[in-house]
């Protein structure tokens, strides 16, 4: 059997964070955080093989943080989330890297399918 793929979730809603983790938790092993700041931390000391990354917070913004990680860690494949983004705000992000960019509320097959989707793509 193979071992779970290890998925962060990035996002400054505590509900949502922990809603994430609850329905991944059997598929995947799940770590948190609540900022950028703490996603750059968690990135750099545990491994990671995908990343849920809210495109709204606080401080540093979605944007900013998909830049640093992608220049960080270039193969990480990043999802984007959000309630409400601006018109470009997709483009933007797929022009930095993001794998991916579900709007919010997503349904929990729609996003478990976008991250096995960055799995395999990571995998090959």
């Amino acid at each position: 059997m193979f071992p779970k793929a290890n998925i962060l979730i990035v996002d400054d809603q505590r509900e949502l964070r922990e809603f994430i983790r609850f329905v991944l938790r059997d598929k995947y092993c799940v770590a948190v955080a609540s900022a950028a700041e703490d996603a750059y931390k968690c990135l750099a000391e545990c491994p990671v093989n995908a990343v849920l990354l809210d495109y709204n917070m606080p401080e540093i913004d979605g944007i900013t943080a998909l830049t640093e990680i992608k220049k960080r860690y270039h193969d990480m494949e990043v999802i984007m989330m959000s309630g409400y983004a601006p018109p470009d705000a997709m483009r933007k992000a797929f022009r930095l890297g993001a794998f991916a960019f579900l709007m919010k509320p997503f349904e929990v097959d729609e996003l478990i399918n976008t991250i096995d989707a960055a799995l395999r793509r990571n995998a090959s």
